[in-house]
């Protein structure tokens, strides 16, 4: 009877040891898998929204994503909507980008960035266009947000 006792107490610390470390070594599938079925997602303020469209200029893409006005609960007056440039490799000099943000066929406003400089133009034609932050330079390509106002 003890040894019996011996051999399921061995056997059970064998397999607490093998659950240790299946748990160690797939905890990033595991933290993936809770995240995606939790419906976590990073806030568009961090994030930039969603691409909703991606320009090809042959050697490098644009990416422009959904205007952002995303509050904690309903939406601010004021948001932005972002604007990126990759990959780094490919950019030429200077970076022209004229965007309709609102999707009404109409240019809303033109983006022109020195990418040796770093400075960053914006040309309004939509009255909802506020202004431009400062462009970021980033590993892969850059990034702009254009600041909106609502009506």
């Amino acid at each position: 009877m003890l040894k019996i006792r011996s051999i399921l107490g061995y056997m059970w610390a064998g397999a607490a040891i093998i659950v240790v470390f299946a748990t160690f070594l797939g905890s990033s599938i595991f933290g993936r898998a809770l995240v995606v079925s939790s419906g976590v997602k990073i806030s568009p303020l961090y994030s930039g929204g969603e691409v909703v469209r991606s320009v090809d200029h042959g050697s490098y893409k644009a990416l422009i994503h959904r205007p952002v006005f995303d509050a904690l609960i309903g939406e601010r007056s004021e948001g932005f909507i972002q604007l990126n440039w990759e990959p780094l490799a490919g950019l030429p000099p200077v970076i022209e980008e004229s965007v309709d943000y609102n999707g009404d066929g109409k240019e809303d406003f033109s983006v022109r960035i020195d990418t040796k400089t770093g400075k960053t133009t914006l040309t309004r034609i939509n009255p909802q266009v506020a202004s431009i932050e400062e462009s970021v330079k980033l590993d892969d390509g850059w990034v702009a947000r254009v600041q909106l106002k609502k009506d």
